[in-house]
């Protein structure tokens, strides 16, 4: 196998042949059979190929044929990389004994899940095995129009916090005929917060230990100090990172008006569906 330019039908000279062990390594996460290692080592390189703008021609055919072109994708919804084929009328087919002659085996959006369903990565979504995680509250780029990034416009964070939800059980109400205790949004954060122990942000590193749901946190610097701890055994290769999930009645382009704190002001604008036409009115979560 090879790296080659894009757009180029991967003949001639300038292409970069994968080293056995990498190669081997490709194929084994590829059709879903490799380990821990193989996964780490297939995400790197078809991470690497795609920011270097470089394809992967597979070598199933003859050497002076036309190759197989497979194109690093991003996918979204689980925040890390795979393979896509590269298929046409004027293209050439994998040969069917070959490993890429099938789709990659992934989790994909549209596969149904139920309650029962574990929260441990990656299926937890918080997992994050790409090493930079400054990216995580920014519109995952859009490339592919298939079912693994139709929802690409939904920030990702968004989707972290709808399956913390999720799993703390409060996307649930009783009708309006049953006779609920009172509770506060206090319980509701407290619901959240034991569901976050729940869930993994790196490797053996709860998200319960490193989330919190007051500004306070912030502004009194607990937040920088708790990970500064933490980053003494988070795990290699993953930065190290925390959450807030914050209550506020309204927001202003980078500015959070958070209740019972001084405001927050982020790096960027707040990220909303809200539009001319289609105002969508607080509080926020």
């Amino acid at each position: 196998m090879w790296l080659i330019a894009r757009h180029s039908d991967g003949r001639g000279a300038g292409r970069i042949p994968l080293p056995a062990p990498v190669r081997d390594a490709l194929v084994r996460w590829y059709v879903g059979k490799g380990s821990r290692h193989d996964e780490e080592a297939g995400i790197m390189l078809v991470q690497q190929a795609r920011l270097g703008e470089k394809w992967i021609a597979c070598d199933c055919l003859a050497p002076e044929a036309a190759p197989p072109i497979l194109t690093p994708a991003f996918l979204s919804e689980a925040e890390t990389y795979y393979l896509r084929r590269l298929t046409s009328p004027n293209r050439p087919e994998h040969l069917p004994d070959c490993p890429f002659f099938r789709d990659q085996a992934t989790n994909r959006v549209t596969e149904v899940r139920t309650p029962e369903s574990p929260a441990d990565p990656p299926a937890g979504y918080f997992e994050v095995l790409r090493p930079a995680p400054e990216k995580l509250a920014q519109r995952p780029e859009e490339e592919s129009s298939d079912d693994r990034t139709r929802q690409a416009s939904v920030p990702r964070l968004a989707r972290l916090l709808w399956r913390l939800i999720h799993i703390a059980g409060l996307n649930r109400t009783m009708p309006l005929s049953h006779e609920a205790p009172d509770h506060s949004i206090g319980d509701e954060f407290r619901c959240l917060t034991k569901a976050a122990k729940r869930v993994e942000i790196a490797p053996g590193m709860e998200l319960g230990r490193a989330f919190w749901t007051h500004a306070q946190a912030l502004h009194s610097k607990r937040v920088y100090a708790s990970l500064r701890e933490l980053a003494r055994r988070w795990p290699r290769a993953h930065a190290p990172q925390a959450f807030l999930a914050l209550f506020a009645q309204e927001f202003r382009g980078s500015t959070i008006q958070v209740a019972g704190c001084d405001p927050v002001v982020l790096a960027n604008r707040v990220q909303s569906p809200s539009v001319r036409g289609n105002t969508i009115k607080g509080p926020y979560l």
